[in-house]
């Protein structure tokens, strides 16, 4: 299981973490969390469902939803580095997606999802296109979201 594996991982390279998340709302901190000795790597997270939020709380420019949208690499770039930087963690992922069936745009359609992931050395981002109802995109995200944090992990 991903979950356990990213927990196992962090907790032998004594990394912590910290998440932002949008369209997930809290899904990805909860399945993290959901593995028992969790508190040991998992900082904390914000749910920034709404615009305002990431604006207020992860200091997103309004300039950027108005020209990229709230679901593009530069917020979620953002929402990864504040998320980090508030929470002293080693990383941090933030995700932000439009999981249907209202929303999308005709660059980014519903299912498109992009998701950073910073570090202290760097902050970057990957845009996913996904398929299928709006359960299945949340659920597809939260496992898009973690394999690639862990992914990233690796790499260093």
């Amino acid at each position: 299981m991903i979950f356990q594996d990213l927990y196992d991982y962090c907790i032998k390279n004594k990394i912590s973490l910290s998440c932002a998340e949008s369209c997930t709302a809290g899904l990805i901190s909860s399945k993290i969390t959901s593995i028992s000795g969790s508190s040991e790597i998992f900082k904390g997270g914000i749910i920034a469902y709404q615009n305002s939020i990431k604006i207020n709380q992860l200091n997103v420019s309004q300039k950027i939803i108005n020209e990229k949208t709230e679901v593009s690499n530069e917020v979620v770039e953002q929402m990864a580095y504040t998320v980090r930087r508030n929470f002293n963690s080693d990383f941090s992922l933030a995700i932000s997606g439009y999981a249907g069936p209202t929303g999308g745009t005709e660059k980014n359609p519903i299912g498109t999802i992009f998701i950073a992931i910073s570090s202290k050395s760097s902050t970057h981002s990957k845009r996913f296109q996904l398929i299928g109802n709006r359960d299945s995109i949340v659920n597809q995200s939260v496992i898009k979201a973690v394999t690639y944090l862990l992914s990233e992990l690796k790499k260093r």
